[in-house]
């Protein structure tokens, strides 16, 4: 799915799957997007809380939780008496398949999204000029995220309770490491 101005776009779940959905964003060279969780019923409509900010091209993975079937894509004026930019977007559905998986050692730079399977210890560390992240875990099956570090840390050990996704956020670059 693309298109050059904000929008809903329904994300059709296939039949059977319960956790989240494993999306892929890509914005243009000079254009800013938002955008947002949804459900939309013919009798209702629920905004969620804002999933993703992006500036410039980088491609961006983050999680729908299950509980909403759309997302609204948005762009955005950095600035009141600025311009929106004229590139276009890109937003696709991903398998697990095409996630990194935290297997022993992982690095890496900006925001991503890791597949882990099973509890075990972690250490993080955020390096570089940035030294703030966070990390997210998702259980497979679904159900909301919990954040497993705290403001402030630049490095450490959090338990992974079982199989899901790790989301990193950070503007620098990191490494992660199963113990």
């Amino acid at each position: 799915m693309s298109g050059w101005r904000g929008r809903e776009v329904e994300l059709p779940r296939p039949e059977g799957q319960r956790g989240p959905a494993l999306l892929e964003f890509k914005g243009g060279l000079t254009t800013s997007f938002t955008v947002h969780e949804l459900y939309r019923s013919a009798t209702r409509k629920v905004q969620g809380r804002q999933l993703l900010y992006t500036y410039g091209p980088r491609t961006r993975r983050f999680l729908l939780p299950a509980r909403y079937n759309r997302v609204e894509i948005r762009r955005v004026k950095p600035r009141p008496t600025s311009g929106t930019g004229f590139s276009r977007w890109h937003l696709r559905m991903v398998e697990v398949a095409d996630l990194a998986r935290l297997a022993d050692t992982l690095a890496g730079k900006h925001d991503t999204l890791v597949y882990f399977d099973g509890p075990a210890r972690v250490s993080f560390a955020w390096l570089g000029d940035a030294e703030y992240g966070e990390l997210h875990f998702t259980r497979e099956g679904g159900g909301e995220a919990r954040q497993l570090t705290r403001r402030g840390d630049v490095r450490g050990t959090v338990v992974v309770p079982g199989a899901g996704f790790l989301a990193v956020s950070t503007f620098g670059k990191w490494t992660l490491e199963r113990q």
